[in-house]
C-alpha cells in the first residue's frame, strides 16, 4: 500500500521540479534581458539623440523650403524633383563613383599585393614598411589636405619645383585650380592616404592563412604570381568583401579632404556630396534642399553598399570559380 501511494506522489513531485526549474529558467532568462537593455539604454540614448532623431527630422525638413531662419514653407517633393534636374549634384554624384572605383582599384586592390609582398616575399622589412603606410591614417585629414595644398601649389608648391629641379619646368600646372586636373590630383591625395589603413587589415588577414597551405602551394610549383590568386585571396575572400564594402561606403561619404583642398572648386569640378551639401545649406542657406541632398546620399549609399555585398557574396560562394583560381 505504502508502495503504491509512494508510486503515485512521485511522478506529481517530478513534474512539480520540473516546472519550478522551468520558471527559475524563465526568471534568469527575463534577469539577463534586463541586464542587457541596462547596459543597451545608453548607446541607444546616444543612437536615438544623435543619429535617429536628426534623420528623421532631415527627412522632415526635405519636404519644406526653408533658410534657417523664416517660417518653412511646405515643397512636398519638390526639393526631389530640383535634386533631379541639378547638375552640380549628378556631377559630384559623379566624383563619388570615380573615388569609389578608385578605392577598389588602388586602396583595396594595390593594398592586398602589398600586403602579401610584404608578408610572403620581404617579411623582415614588414615592421618598417607598416610603420610608414599607417602614418597618413593617424594623422588628421584636415592636416594632410593643408599640406598637399602646400604640394601642388602652382608658385611655391613642392611638386612644380621639383619639376623645375629636374627640367621638367614646363610641366608645371595649377594643379588644384585647372578643372582638369583637380579631380586626379585629390585622387592622388586620397589614394595614398588610406592605403596604408587596408596595407595593415591585409597583412593580419594574410598572417592569419595556415603555412600548411603556402607549403602545398610550393610543392606543387606554384609561383608567387600563382600562389596570391589561387591561395591567399581565396582565403581571404572574407576579409576581401569586408575592405570592398567600407572603401565604397567611405568613398560615398568623403568630405574633410576635398573640402580643405578645394572647397569643391574650380567650378564644382571636385564637389562630392557631402562638400554640395554643406555648401548649399551654410553657404546658400537652403536647408530643406541640403536635407534632401542628404537623404538622397543616404538612399545611395545604402544601394551601393547592399549591391556591393550582394555581388562580392555572389562571387565568393561560387565554388567552380575558387577551384579554378586555385588551379
Amino acid at each position: 500500500m505504502h508502495t503504491e501511494a509512494r508510486s503515485i506522489e512521485e511522478p506529481h513531485a517530478g513534474a512539480s521540479v520540473d516546472r519550478a526549474r522551468r520558471g527559475g529558467l524563465r526568471r534568469a532568462k527575463r534577469r539577463e534581458s534586463l541586464i542587457a537593455v541596462l547596459f543597451l539604454a545608453p548607446v541607444l540614448a546616444f543612437l536615438g539623440a544623435f543619429v535617429a532623431y536628426p534623420l528623421a527630422n532631415a527627412g522632415m525638413l526635405s519636404f519644406f523650403s526653408w533658410d534657417g531662419f523664416s517660417p518653412r514653407e511646405w515643397v512636398g517633393l519638390g526639393n526631389f524633383s530640383r535634386l533631379l534636374g541639378d547638375g552640380v549634384f549628378w556631377s559630384s554624384l559623379r566624383n563619388n563613383v570615380l573615388i569609389a572605383l578608385a578605392a577598389i582599384v588602388f586602396q583595396v586592390g594595390l593594398g592586398m599585393v602589398i600586403a602579401y609582398w610584404l608578408v610572403r616575399v620581404i617579411p623582415r622589412f614588414k615592421r618598417a614598411a607598416m610603420f610608414l603606410y599607417v602614418i597618413p591614417v593617424v594623422i588628421s585629414e584636415i592636416c594632410i589636405g593643408l599640406l598637399w595644398q602646400f604640394v601642388y601649389n602652382p608658385y611655391f608648391g613642392l611638386l612644380n619645383g621639383f619639376l623645375e629641379l629636374v627640367g621638367l619646368g614646363g610641366l608645371n600646372q595649377g594643379w588644384l585650380g585647372d578643372r582638369n586636373l583637380a579631380m586626379p590630383a585629390v585622387l592622388v591625395v586620397m589614394n595614398l592616404t588610406y592605403l596604408g589603413l587596408y596595407i595593415l587589415l591585409f597583412v593580419a588577414a594574410f598572417q592569419d592563412v595556415d603555412e600548411s597551405v603556402y607549403e602545398a602551394a610550393a610543392l606543387d610549383g606554384a609561383g608567387h604570381f600563382r600562389t596570391f590568386f589561387g591561395v591567399s585571396v581565396p582565403m581571404i575572400f572574407s576579409n576581401v568583401q569586408a575592405t570592398v564594402l567600407l572603401a565604397v561606403v567611405t568613398s560615398f561619404k568623403t568630405f574633410s579632404l576635398v573640402f580643405v583642398m578645394t572647397r569643391g572648386g574650380p567650378n564644382n569640378a571636385t564637389d562630392v556630396i557631402s562638400t554640395y551639401l554643406f555648401k548649399t545649406g551654410f553657404g546658400n542657406f537652403e536647408a530643406g534642399y541640403a536635407s534632401a541632398i542628404g537623404i538622397a546620399q543616404l538612399l545611395i549609399t545604402v544601394v551601393v553598399g547592399v549591391a556591393v555585398v550582394g555581388m562580392t557574396r555572389s562571387r565568393g560562394s561560387s565554388p567552380a570559380r575558387v577551384k579554378g583560381t586555385a588551379r
